[in-house]
Order: C-alpha cells, then structure tokens, then sequence
C-alpha cells in the first residue's frame, strides 16, 4: 500500500513539474514576449482604434459612446496602429478592411431590413447555432459583410466557436430556384463514386435542392466558374448568389472572391 502511495506521489510530482515547465516556457517564447510589448505599448497609448470606423479615439470617448468620426469613409488604419493590435487575427482582420475601405468599388452601407432578411433567412448562416454580422459594405448589384457565425459546444475544451468569416451576396438576373453547396465530406466523395444524383455539379462539392429550378443548363454554367474553389459555401436563392468562406477573413479571400463574381451575372 505504502508502496502504491509512493507511485502516485510520483507521478503527481512529475506532472506538476511538467505543468509548470510548460508555463514557463510557453511565458518566455517569442510569441508571447511579442504579445506582451504589444500590450504594454497599448495600454501606454492615449488613445485606440474604433474597430467601426478606423477612428482614433481617446479612452473617455469610448467609454462614454460618443466621438467624431472622421468624415473620410475610405479612411484606413495605418500600419503603425495595426502592429499595436495584440493578435495576428486581429491583424489580418484589418489588413482585410483596410482594402474595403480604400477601394473605391466599396462603400461603408448599413443593411436595410429587406437586406438583412436575405442573410438572415440563408441556408448558409442557418446552418450555425446563432449569427452576427459587422462591416457591411455595399459594392456594384451587391453587399459583403463580415458575419460572425457560431457554434456551440463543439469539442470537449472548447465550448463556444465563433470567428469573423467573409460574405458576398450578389443579385443575378434570369437565375431561378434555390440550392445550397457545401464542400464533400470524406464519406460523400466516395458514396458519389457510385451515384451522384445532386442536381447541380460542382467538383468537391455536395449540392442540397430546396427548390429545383427552370433552368439547371444555366446554374450549371454558374457555378462552373467556381470550379476548383476550396473552403466556400455558395447558395442560390432565385436572384440571389451568397458566397461565404468557412475561415477568418482575409484579404487574400477578399480578392479571390471579388474575381470570381466579376465573371458571374
């Protein structure tokens, strides 16, 4: 008995000793000494950025909820502010941003109700647990905004996901029914060997039919422009194509998106 004591004493002695190493190591990494400076520089700092709008405001202002606002819309945060921002996500968010504001094919919008219904009653975003959206932009027959999709409870040590991904929505003339694409699991591509009966064909991609179109002949040749195009969800609802990535926004999806709609309507 004594014995087995001893054996647990031990490897309770060992785990702690391996916890605590592992504190400090993960405490003295460069990821983490950089994180810190970051910290440190933005508590020191006057001011901070309103992730709305990009304007610098003084602590008192955001506390109280009331600032000017620059009257630029394409005003962009500058890259001396964006290396004060804590996280690379935080980062890349705004590098993302900056490219919407700046550009003159977007402008700063606010959904209107009949807008927000069409992502609101979307297959895309019913898919999650609940939804938020931020940064909505309107650009040529069309809006993108940043929807905070979230699921709840997903594994064992991590309750809650939620992370700002990228939505396009943009009208098309002529298109009819409604169907909803999402990239094929494992199982499907090898069922789909054997029968695939979707309605619409998009390589690596699972089509679900809502409602079945007039026209397959025409969706088809769509979608053919987004042949060879990873981690997306498209839907079709009659006029309505809503395109949205499965990722933190990026620039880099901003552009590639923004491509492919440009050949599409």
């Amino acid at each position: 008995m004594i014995t087995f004591l001893y054996i647990i004493g031990g490897i309770g002695a060992i785990f702690f000793i391996y916890y605590f190493a592992s504190l400090y190591i993960q405490s003295n990494s460069v990821e983490h000494k950089e994180y810190k400076r970051k910290l440190k520089e933005s508590l020191a700092d006057e001011f901070i950025i309103d992730p709305e709008t990009g304007a610098k405001i003084t602590l008192e202002e955001a506390e109280s909820g009331h600032w000017i606002t620059h009257d630029n819309e394409f005003r962009t945060i500058p890259e001396t502010e964006l290396e004060k921002l804590l996280t690379e996500d935080e980062k890349q968010i705004e590098i993302a941003l900056n490219y919407l504001r700046e550009s003159k094919d977007y402008r700063k919008t606010e959904l209107t109700d009949e807008q927000f219904d069409v992502f609101d009653k979307s297959q895309i975003l019913n898919n999650y647990d609940d939804w938020s959206y931020s940064n909505p932009f309107s650009f040529e027959n069309g809006i993108v905004i940043l929807p905070a999709p979230e699921l709840h409870g997903m594994t064992y040590y991590q309750d809650d996901y939620k992370e700002s991904h990228l939505m396009f929505w943009k009208k098309i003339k002529n298109i009819n029914g409604h169907y909803y694409l999402r990239e094929k699991s494992t199982a499907e591509k090898v069922f789909d060997k054997f029968r695939n009966d979707d309605d619409l064909q998009l390589e690596d991609y699972e089509c679900f039919t809502i409602k079945k179109s007039f026209d397959l002949i025409l969706i088809n040749k769509l979608l053919g422009k987004f042949e060879n195009q990873k981690g997306l969800e498209i839907e079709i609802n009659n006029e309505n194509l809503l395109v949205k990535t499965l990722k933190l926004i990026s620039i880099e999806d901003i552009k590639r998106i923004e491509k492919l709609l440009k050949n599409v309507g």
